[in-house]
C-alpha cells in the first residue's frame, strides 16, 4: 500500500465530499440539491482553468452516485464503492484521458462497453478529462450515445478550453463553469496543510505562493511542497523568492514610486537590481502589472483595499490620488509589450531596462480632452476672423451681359493677418495674392506657383495642377477667397480658376470672358444631362467657347 505520508499535498489533501471543495460553492450546492431531489443527468460538463477542482468534483459525484446510501449528496466514504473510487480502482468508474484517447476507434470501444451493466455499482460512470482534445469525428461518433445513453451510464467531461468543445456536445450536458480560487482561500488551505503536516511557514511566504498560483489550488500545493523540501520542513520568505524567482516587494514599490514621480534614473537602477538579483524579468513585470491593477481597483472601488495585505494597502494608499486612469492604461500597455518582448529577447535585462524607462517618459503626452479643447479654441478663433458669407446671387435671373456687382458702401476692415499682408506693399494683385495665402495655411501650397490677374469685376487664378484647381473651385474655398478679395480691394470680385494650358486655348477662338465662363461652367455642372455625360466619359469641363450670345436660363 502506498504510504500516505509520502503523498504530495495535492493528493493527500484532496477534497472527499462536496462540503470540502474550496472556492466552488455554487457548483457544490447545485450538485448537492440535484442529488437530494434525485434529478440525475446523463451528462455533466465541468470547465475552468487548471487546478480548480474539476476532476476532484467528478470523483466526488461518482461516489455520491454509487455510494451504497446513494444517490446522496453526502457519500459515506466507508463503503466498498466509495473506497474503490477514492483509490481509483473501481471497475465501474472509468477515467479516460481525452488527449491520448481521442480517435473514433476509442469512442467506438467506449460505446460498446457502455452497453454492459456495471459490475457492482448503481451506475457505470465515464470521466473524460481534457475532453476538448477529442477529434471532431470522434465527437460525432459519441453524439448518439451521449444523447440517449443506457439508463445505467453517466458521462462526466472536464475541460480547460470550453470554446473547443462542439456545441452539439455542450447542449447535451449540464454545464458548470469553475472559478479561479481566491487568494484568501488558497492561503487558508496552505495554512491548514502546514498545521496538519507540522511544517512551519512564514505568512509572507504563503502569501507569495498563493499569489504565484494565480487561482490554481493544485499549483499552490505543488509550489508549497517544493518550498518545504527546499527548506527542510520550513517555508521561509527568502526560500520562496529564490525558488520562484520573485522580486522583493520593496523593489516593486520603488518601481511604482519612481514611475509616479517620472524618475527615470531610479527606474534604471531598479532594472539593474532585478537583473543582479537573478529575478525573472518577465515575472517582475508581471508582478508590477498586478500591483498596478491593485492600485486601479482601489481607486475605482475603495472597499477593495480591505482584501489586500497590510503592506500593499499602505503603499497603494499613497498612489491612488497620484495615478490617473489614463496613466494606468498607458503603463499597462508599456508593461504588457515589454513583458512579451522580454520573453522573446536574447537580452531580457536590457529589454526590461528600456521598458521601465518608458513608464516615466511623458514627453508630448496630453489628455484627449485637453487636445479637443485646444482644437475647439483654435477653430473658434479662426471662425471669428472669417466674415459670414453673403447670400448667393440668384441664378438665371438676368442675362449674363446685364449682371452687375454694386460696390459695398460699408466694408468692414480686413482681419489682422490680411491687413498685415496688404500693408507689405506692392501692386493690388500682389497684395491680394499675399492676402489669399495668409487667409488659410492650406492655400499657401495651392497658390505657390499660381498667377493672379484682376480684370474689371473678376480676379483670375491660373494654376498648373488639376488638383489645386479643383480645391480652389470648391464652393467653400471660393466663398472664402471672394470674401478676402472684398475685404482687401473694397469691391466685390468674382473668382475664375484656369488651368495653365487654357491660356493657349483662349487664343485659338472666342471664349467667354472669365466672369461669363465661370457662371456658365457652374450652370453646366448643375445640368443633369451634362453631369451624366461627364460620368459616362470620365471627363470634365475644360473651357467654354461662345458662338453666340448666351443668356443664362435659356436653352440653345
Amino acid at each position: 500500500m502506498k504510504n500516505e505520508a509520502s503523498s504530495v499535498s495535492a493528493r493527500k489533501f484532496r477534497p472527499r465530499t462536496f462540503s470540502e471543495i474550496i472556492g466552488q460553492a455554487h457548483i457544490s450546492r447545485a450538485l448537492s440539491h440535484a442529488l437530494e431531489s434525485k434529478r440525475i443527468a446523463h451528462g455533466y460538463l465541468f470547465s475552468g482553468t487548471r487546478g480548480v477542482g474539476k476532476t476532484t468534483t467528478a470523483r466526488i459525484l461518482a461516489k455520491a452516485l454509487n455510494c451504497v446510501n446513494g444517490p446522496t449528496a453526502t457519500p459515506c466514504l466507508a463503503c466498498g464503492n466509495c473506497k474503490d473510487i477514492a483509490a481509483g480502482s473501481s471497475m465501474d468508474v472509468i477515467e479516460i484521458d481525452g488527449a491520448s484517447n481521442n480517435g473514433v476507434d476509442n469512442i467506438r470501444e467506449l460505446r460498446e462497453n457502455a452497453k454492459f451493466s456495471p459490475t457492482s455499482s448503481r451506475y457505470k460512470i465515464y470521466i473524460i478529462d481534457e475532453v476538448h482534445q477529442i477529434s471532431k469525428s470522434a465527437f460525432n461518433a459519441l453524439l448518439k450515445t451521449l444523447e440517449e445513453p443506457p439508463p445505467h451510464v453517466v458521462f462526466i467531461f472536464a475541460t480547460t478550453e470550453l470554446n473547443k468543445v462542439p456545441d452539439t456536445i455542450v447542449s447535451r450536458c449540464q454545464c458548470f463553469e469553475y472559478r479561479a480560487i481566491s487568494h484568501a482561500d488558497i492561503v487558508t488551505q496552505l495554512e491548514m496543510i502546514c498545521a496538519q503536516s507540522g511544517i512551519k511557514a512564514a505568512p509572507a511566504a504563503l502569501d507569495m505562493l498563493a499569489r504565484r498560483a494565480r487561482g490554481s489550488m493544485r499549483d499552490a500545493q505543488s509550489l508549497f511542497d517544493q518550498s518545504a523540501a527546499y527548506g527542510g520542513g520550513m517555508v521561509s520568505e527568502e526560500d520562496v523568492k529564490t525558488i520562484l524567482g520573485l522580486t522583493d516587494r520593496s523593489v516593486l514599490y520603488g518601481a511604482m514610486d519612481a514611475a509616479v514621480r517620472g524618475d527615470q534614473a531610479t527606474l534604471f537602477d531598479i532594472a539593474d537590481k532585478v537583473a543582479y538579483a537573478g529575478s525573472d524579468p518577465a515575472l517582475f513585470l508581471e508582478e508590477l502589472s498586478e500591483l498596478l491593477l491593485s492600485v486601479v481597483a482601489v481607486k475605482m472601488r475603495p472597499d477593495r483595499a480591505s482584501g489586500l495585505q497590510e503592506e500593499d494597502r499602505e503603499a497603494i494608499a499613497g498612489w491612488t490620488d497620484k495615478i490617473t486612469i489614463d496613466d494606468a492604461q498607458r503603463w499597462f500597455n508599456v508593461l504588457a509589450s515589454t513583458m512579451e518582448e522580454t520573453r522573446r529577447s536574447r537580452t531580457p535585462s536590457i529589454t526590461l531596462t528600456m521598458g521601465l524607462l518608458k513608464l516615466a517618459d511623458k514627453r508630448g503626452l496630453m489628455k484627449i480632452d485637453d487636445i479637443l479643447s485646444q482644437v475647439a479654441a483654435v477653430e473658434a478663433k479662426v471662425e471669428s476672423q472669417i466674415p459670414s458669407a453673403p447670400p448667393p446671387a440668384p441664378r438665371n435671373e438676368k442675362p449674363m451681359e446685364e449682371w452687375s456687382f454694386p460696390l459695398e458702401t460699408n466694408v468692414e476692415p480686413a482681419p489682422g493677418e490680411i491687413s498685415r499682408a496688404v500693408s507689405a506693399g506692392g501692386d493690388v494683385e500682389g497684395q491680394l495674392m499675399r492676402a489669399f495665402k495668409t487667409a488659410r495655411p492650406m492655400l499657401i501650397g495651392m497658390l505657390e506657383h499660381a498667377e493672379l490677374h484682376i480684370k474689371d469685376s473678376t480676379y483670375v487664378l491660373t494654376v498648373n495642377d488639376h488638383f489645386n484647381r479643383e480645391q480652389l473651385e470648391n464652393a467653400a474655398t471660393r466663398r472664402l477667397l471672394e470674401e478676402v478679395a472684398l475685404k482687401t480691394t473694397g469691391k466685390p470680385l468674382r473668382q475664375v480658376v484656369l488651368f495653365h494650358d487654357e491660356k493657349k486655348k483662349a487664343e485659338q477662338g472666342p471664349v467667354a470672358n472669365p466672369e461669363q465662363e465661370g457662371a456658365i461652367r457652374r450652370q453646366l455642372a448643375d445640368s443633369p444631362i451634362i453631369q451624366s455625360a461627364l460620368e459616362i466619359f470620365n471627363a470634365e469641363i475644360s473651357n467654354v467657347r461662345v458662338k453666340k450670345d448666351i443668356k443664362l436660363g435659356e436653352e440653345g
